[in-house]
């Protein structure tokens, strides 16, 4: 049940640094059309036609405590190359949104090779939008499940399913910190805070399953053409199932900061240039994971630290 549980708290905070990094703002910045972050660019405004976006990720990273162990773990580099593909539409006559993702993610520990592990997941999900206000309340209902693997996904080790039910809100602010209105166009936005506040019910093979609450506070800041900041917090309150009379509390917080740097388009030759190459940026990340459980071996502390190599396309 520990290693399980654990794997959880693990993964829930991975999807968070990585989501964290697809909501960076920019004036080059293509967001996945899914994410926790409420700050995260384009999330609650209505799509006009269906579209795609495939965004791929090559983080390399320092990890304080790649077992997620008690005692403090081994010391580790993390390489996590992934890609995303999402989607888009509205729904006809109806202000809601519809959007679906598949990722697909190999993690590799240089200190830890025998903890690697790759991962298939996907998403769908349904969320109301305001064409009239495109950073009000916007609510949604989800369903993500995910699968992992031995290294090269030779061999399957556990699969989840997570149903999850909340809300997203934002406020957009002009570069004078002037609160701009709800009618107003998120493009003129260079300042950013926002909310996402979800229920969650996790089904899982091996067990436990689990239920949580999740509170994610954000905010971003465009700082320059090129230069762009985004910070919010994940917390997590969950409990799993009883097993054999005993029943597993964790409270997960973790603190992420993410500076992005848009390479300059005369780098690559030209606008059009750096458009077919994804409009490299870097994403500069640091975070701190604490897992407070009433299973003292499930308590443990993480940090983190790299950057982020990051391309998109939208089609």
């Amino acid at each position: 049940m520990a290693q399980t549980a654990t794997s959880d708290a693990r993964s829930d905070a991975q999807d968070a640094r990585i989501d964290a990094v697809l909501a960076t703002p920019g004036e080059t910045a293509l967001s996945s059309d899914a994410n926790l972050f409420a700050t995260a660019p384009g999330l609650e405004q209505q799509v006009r036609a269906p579209r795609f976006t495939f965004n791929l990720l090559t983080p390399v990273f320092f990890n304080s405590n790649a077992q997620a162990s008690a005692d403090g773990g081994t010391r580790s580099v993390e390489i996590s190359p992934l890609g995303q593909l999402s989607w888009a539409a509205p729904a006809p006559d109806l202000p809601i949104r519809f959007s679906a993702n598949l990722r697909v993610e190999s993690e590799r520990l240089t200190g830890v090779p025998e903890a690697d592990r790759d991962f298939l997941a996907g998403g769908f999900r349904a969320q109301y939008v305001d064409a009239n206000a495109d950073h009000s309340f916007s609510p949604y209902l989800a369903y993500a499940p995910r699968v992992d693997f031995q290294p090269l996904f030779s061999q399957e080790i556990a699969t989840r399913h997570d149903v999850n039910v909340g809300f997203n809100t934002r406020i957009n602010f002009g570069a004078d910190f002037q609160r701009l209105s709800p009618n107003g166009a998120s493009g003129d936005a260079v300042w950013a805070l926002g909310l996402t506040a979800f229920m969650q019910r996790r089904f899982r093979e091996p067990a436990p399953a689990s239920a949580a609450i999740f509170l994610i506070p954000s905010m971003s800041y465009i700082i320059s053409e090129q230069w762009s900041f985004s910070f919010g917090v994940q917390f997590i309150g969950r409990q799993f199932d009883d097993i054999n009379g005993f029943t597993r509390r964790d409270f997960n917080v973790e603190p992420i900061a993410t500076l992005g740097f848009a390479l300059p388009s005369y780098l690559l030759g030209d606008n059009e240039t750096a458009r077919w190459f994804g409009r490299p940026r870097l994403d500069f990340q640091a975070s701190l994971e604490r897992n407070a459980s009433n299973l003292s071996t499930a308590s443990f502390t993480q940090v983190t630290a790299g950057v982020t190599l990051q391309t998109g396309w939208r089609f």
